[in-house]
């Protein structure tokens, strides 16, 4: 099995901001006012994409980005789009932003230094996972927040979600692997 990524803190001088979902939605909401621009990446896998995703979000999958034999020119290739668009900030995720999500985010800071770009990276802290789970709220999508942000999810999928007493809303398959292994009751 491979090693679990280092951490944020453990490997980078480039600098990468851990946002609340708080902050994140602060921040689109100030995108959506015009007074930023943000481009969202979503780093999760297709699948996951499939699902629901932070509505405006990009959709570029961890593999694409730092796996594949031409990683390194897709990320500077994603960081010319990004900055091409005129903006401040790029708001990186997956589902959990414990290691595909914080691995892109550090890589592209590191491209952003390198380059002296004015683009500021951001990642949320807990991905995909805490931010549907703050809109969805305790069963029923919560009230939206003021300033005209509108629908804060897309393409959100309720039957690849299962509502956990512990977790709010879940993969399915999580779900069912955690049964599997005797971590939930069934």
């Amino acid at each position: 099995m491979p090693a679990r990524p280092d951490t944020l803190q453990e490997t980078s001088d480039a600098h990468v901001n851990v946002l609340s979902v708080e902050d994140a939605i602060a921040l689109l909401q100030r995108a959506t006012a015009g007074e930023t621009k943000v481009e969202i990446v979503d780093v999760r896998s297709d699948d996951e994409f499939a699902g629901g995703y932070i509505a405006g979000a990009q959709h570029v999958p961890f593999a694409d980005i730092l796996e594949s034999s031409a990683a390194e020119a897709k990320a500077a290739e994603l960081l010319e789009t990004l900055s091409a668009t005129g903006a401040d900030a790029i708001l990186v995720h997956c589902m959990y932003s414990q290691g595909r999500g914080p691995a892109v985010a550090r890589s592209l800071a590191t491209l952003v230094e390198a380059k002296g770009l004015q683009l500021e990276v951001d990642i949320i802290d807990g991905g995909f996972h805490s931010f549907l789970n703050k809109v969805h709220g305790d069963g029923e999508p919560a009230p939206l927040p003021a300033g005209g942000l509108g629908d804060l999810v897309s393409g959100f999928k309720p039957d690849r979600w299962r509502r956990t007493p512990t977790c709010g809303l879940v993969e399915v398959d999580a779900v069912e692997a955690a049964k599997e292994l005797g971590l939930l009751d069934t």
